[in-house]
């Protein structure tokens, strides 16, 4: 635990906090304890409720973040009327409070009430941590989340971020095993608000080898601005499906990176040494795991208001700016071009190979998709499902020249409300289509009532593998009761929907037929499903065959 903590202190203070209050108790020993170990200003106040104000009052007067530590229980009751001035006068605070582990919650234990969220909407941020763990990877997480509590209460309005800690006995931390090091980034985590303070240090850039990164932004107005930015820096741009940087057919645009990056050489050889990156999470797991690599680089997040998206845990520098505006001020110009032709040599390989799944005679996503995007008109919206349908599109849309808005729900990832989240789009009057998987459309099958009754126009391409096709690629596809828990078939007729809701109802056999439906239904008014039946195990075969280069 003593490492766990520590780590936790000594974010804080790279962080900027220097001052801290603390309210003695038993549960919190090791917060106090390893809080008096680092260089932090400690004050010591029995009473929590005079402690939370004269915290307020440094912060007021510093304008910079008091940490305040307390036992579990009515302790933590105590700070709630600094909390409500805190947030009504935007003051920035920390609080820690220390909890009884899972197992002592809910049954008598002393000195235990329900910490989660105590303080409801009078804080900005809450988390609570999980259980100290003395490993590697523990580190880095802790860290995260005391950047997360810090810049929230800084921005936006100062403001309260509230953290509990969870912390089972021996309470007693053992200080000679204390190393405040652990987990700590090559370059200490910075955040900084706007873009003009960056353009003074702009030679950061000056002939690094550096890659941006485009993940998923609905609203995204600054597609041109960046691409121009990519050229100045002789960078890379990843574009996820939906970034919808996909739309141009510009020659630094990376859209096959998901297949090159499965190889640890690889990632290796295309090592950056900074990143930037606007938007959403991405989509690909091997650039994820790609991204999680650079810890000893700069990796800058760029949005306009803070929101923490960092499951690799290595993001070190923080802007907040509007992207359009940091990619116009951001004026460096990179000669050397190198870099950028090894990640363009990948990048031609693996969409040449991915290519191929156009002329693929067997039924399968690629294909589908491949045909899909040479059909479908200008201004045309595409929603995609979670699951595999979002993965297919990431290895199979390519970026071309084209007027294409591609849309999913990747906030939260799930695959319920799809097809009336697709609906909802729909009443834009663009040329819309649905691409999902037929769990994703069997869980909101209810959604069509709606398209029916309000006479929506909807495509929807059901890619029909008959359960969850996407467990086949996971570990899960070897267990013993892989099909009842996992794959889950149900046998549907989805035929009956033609009766039920009044649809057009089409069930191509092959690339021909789905073409020509394809074409029918985007004459045709009101909902029209293709259902497109695709056999498993011949779909995980052609992935396999396709998504991998020598």
């Amino acid at each position: 635990m003593s490492n766990y903590i520590g780590v936790l202190v000594d974010e804080l203070y790279q962080m900027g906090v220097r001052e801290v209050v603390i309210s003695p108790g038993s549960r919190s020993a090791p917060l106090s304890i390893i809080f008096c170990e680092h260089d932090f200003q400690v004050y010591v106040s029995i009473d929590e409720r005079s402690a939370g104000f004269f915290a307020l009052g440094i912060a007021k007067e510093k304008e910079r973040p008091v940490v305040l530590v307390c036992s579990s229980g009515s302790a933590v009751a105590h700070y709630f009327p600094a909390v409500v001035e805190a947030k009504h006068s935007n003051v920035p605070l920390i609080i820690l409070t220390a909890d009884r582990p899972p197992e002592l919650r809910q049954v008598g234990a002393p000195q235990t009430i329900d910490q989660i969220k105590f303080y409801h909407d009078y804080t900005k941020y809450f988390e609570e941590l999980a259980l100290p763990e003395e490993r590697e990877e523990m580190y880095p997480y802790v860290r995260g989340v005391m950047r997360k509590a810090y810049v929230s209460s800084m921005t936006d309005g100062y403001g309260v971020a509230h953290i509990n800690i969870p912390l089972r006995d021996p309470l007693s931390p053992d200080l000679a095993k204390l190393d405040f090091t652990l987990g700590r980034l090559e370059h200490p985590f910075q955040w900084q608000r706007g873009e003009s303070r960056l353009t003074l240090n702009s030679k950061i850039f000056q002939g690094k080898k550096g890659i941006i990164v485009c993940g998923g932004d609905a609203y995204a107005d600054y597609h041109e601005e960046v691409l121009e930015l990519a050229e100045r820096l002789k960078a890379p741009l990843l574009a996820d499906p939906i970034s919808n940087f996909r739309n141009y057919g510009h020659p630094q645009i990376m859209d096959s990176y998901d297949v090159f990056l499965k190889k640890d050489t690889v990632k290796q050889e295309l090592k950056p040494e900074f990143i930037l990156h606007f938007g959403q999470t991405p989509v690909s797991k091997n650039l994820q795991e790609f991204l999680a690599m650079e810890r000893d680089g700069l990796y800058f997040q760029i949005n306009q208001t803070f929101q923490y998206r960092d499951p690799s845990l290595s993001i070190n520098r923080y802007i907040l700016a509007s992207p359009k505006a940091f990619a116009q001020a951001l004026s460096v110009h990179n000669e050397d071009d190198d870099y950028l032709y090894l990640w363009q040599d990948y990048q031609g390989r693996a969409r040449q190979k991915l290519q191929l799944a156009h002329d693929e005679t067997e039924l399968f996503e690629g294909g589908l998709i491949q045909r899909l995007q040479d059909i479908l008109p200008a201004e045309s919206r595409l929603f995609v499902a979670n699951s595999m349908a979002i993965r297919d599109v990431d290895y199979f849309l390519g970026s071309r020249q084209q007027e294409l808005k591609v849309l999913c729900n990747r906030g939260a990832n799930g695959i319920d409300g799809i097809t009336s989240t697709a609906l909802g789009v729909s009443t834009n009057h663009y040329p819309t289509v649905l691409l999902t998987g037929d769990l994703s459309f069997f869980h909101d099958l209810n959604g069509l009532q709606i398209g029916k009754n309000h006479r929506l126009n909807l495509i929807i391409i059901l890619l029909n593998n008959n359960g969850g096709g996407i467990f086949n690629y996971l570990s899960h596809s070897k267990s013993r009761h892989f099909e009842f828990l996992f794959k889950t078939p149900h046998d549907m007729d989805f035929g009956g929907l033609k009766t039920l809701y009044g649809l057009t109802y089409f069930e191509p056999l092959d690339y021909k037929s789905f073409e020509e439906d394809v074409e029918k239904a985007l004459s045709l008014e009101g909902i029209k499903v293709l259902n497109v039946k695709i056999d498993p195990q011949g779909s995980k075969r052609l992935h396999e065959k396709y998504t991998c280069i020598d």
